[in-house]
């Protein structure tokens, strides 16, 4: 399998903090990778569900995998975000998964979790919020949510 081009301009080194960021939106993409990248992670991008599984299958063939992984739930057109974390764990069963949208509930992060989602980051987020949380992902820390965006922060749109 080669490494699909039109999703990543080069393939990633792997190292122990690269991140498969999944949005639909290009400039979500943009401003994640650049904000994960400010502070020391390595990023890989997918427009969708399936450009994601391909990434990620074409990584564990090159014997790399990602340390974590942030994916947004709301992309119209394709697989749901629920059925795209079925088949990230179908190929990498220990991926930390994080659910991004910007309609979370009062109990999506129990509701997420119980269906085998890491956490969850709720749109609009701040840098530091994403960054939080993935470092606690690729770290594997289970305890106290990482503290929401407070209304009008900088951050993302809600999806």
């Amino acid at each position: 399998m080669e490494i699909p081009t039109a999703i990543i301009s080069r393939p990633p080194t792997f190292s122990a903090s690269c991140v498969l960021l999944i949005d639909d939106e290009p400039q979500v993409l943009s401003v994640g990778r650049a904000v994960l990248a400010s502070q020391g992670f390595e990023v890989a991008c997918a427009a969708s569900g399936d450009q994601a599984v391909e990434l990620l299958a074409y990584a564990l063939e090159q014997g790399h995998r990602y340390a974590a992984c942030v994916l947004d739930l709301t992309m119209p057109g394709g697989l749901s975000g629920f059925d795209v974390l079925d088949q990230l764990h179908q190929v990498d069963p220990g991926l930390p998964v994080i659910a991004c949208s910007g309609y979370f509930q009062d109990d999506a992060r129990e509701l997420c979790q119980s269906i085998g989602f890491y956490d969850i980051l709720a749109k609009p987020y701040t840098p530091d919020v994403i960054c939080t949380l993935v470092r606690r992902a690729i770290a594997g820390v289970v305890d106290a949510p990482a503290e929401p965006a407070p209304a009008g922060a900088y951050g993302f749109a809600a999806a």
